[in-house]
């Protein structure tokens, strides 16, 4: 199974995001994107796990939880916001921001998280990245019509409010259409654990 950590939206925020699609298309040429129910901030990326290391890693997203809960905050207010995108190799990835108010508290549980990972002597992809930047998927394989990825400030973006307090481990399933042979990745949460008191 293929799992990752994630801070995870209410349908209400994800409808919010979904209104701002809109206004993107306007600017691309073509790109693939994110589905609605999809949207979620990526904490950390762990890939294939065997299903016996499943209750570990719900263990993992606790205690990296409780390290945030040893800060008392009583709640996360979050604001998205601020288009962003990463060079990939053969493609775009189009994002938008997500900044918290205390500040750095997604750094922070990115930090818990591979700190416990690697006190249980388990070696991950992303666990010697020290850089790390909250956002959320818009769209991937993303080609603008005549501007660079360096100009997508010019689109505008409605801020999204919403608060946040849980770390939700999520498994990551590509299902495919046997007749189309289109593949659709469905994220499916596994256990969630709260970082606030």
């Amino acid at each position: 199974m293929r799992i990752f950590y994630a801070v995870t939206f209410e349908d209400y925020v994800k409808s919010a995001m979904q209104n701002n699609i809109p206004e993107i298309k306007k600017y691309t040429l073509r790109a693939n994107f994110t589905p609605q129910e999809n949207f979620h901030a990526t904490l950390l990326f762990i890939g294939e796990i065997a299903e016996n290391q499943l209750e570990l890693f719900k263990n993992i997203a606790d205690t990296a939880a409780d390290k945030i809960k040893n800060l008392n905050l009583q709640s996360v207010s979050a604001t998205i916001d601020g288009l962003g995108s990463f060079a990939r190799p053969g493609e775009e990835l189009l994002w938008v921001g997500l900044k918290t108010e205390p500040d750095n508290i997604l750094q922070q549980l990115n930090t818990a998280l591979i700190e416990t990972i690697n006190c249980n002597g388990i070696k991950i992809k992303e666990s010697g990245k020290q850089s790390f930047t909250p956002h959320i998927t818009i769209a991937r394989k993303v080609e603008f019509w005549r501007m660079s990825g360096k100009d997508i400030y010019q689109i505008k973006f409605e801020p999204v409010k919403c608060e946040i307090n849980s770390i939700t481990l999520m498994e990551s399933i590509q299902l495919t259409d046997s007749r189309t042979r289109r593949t659709k990745v469905i994220y499916k949460p596994l256990h969630e654990t709260k970082f606030t008191v």
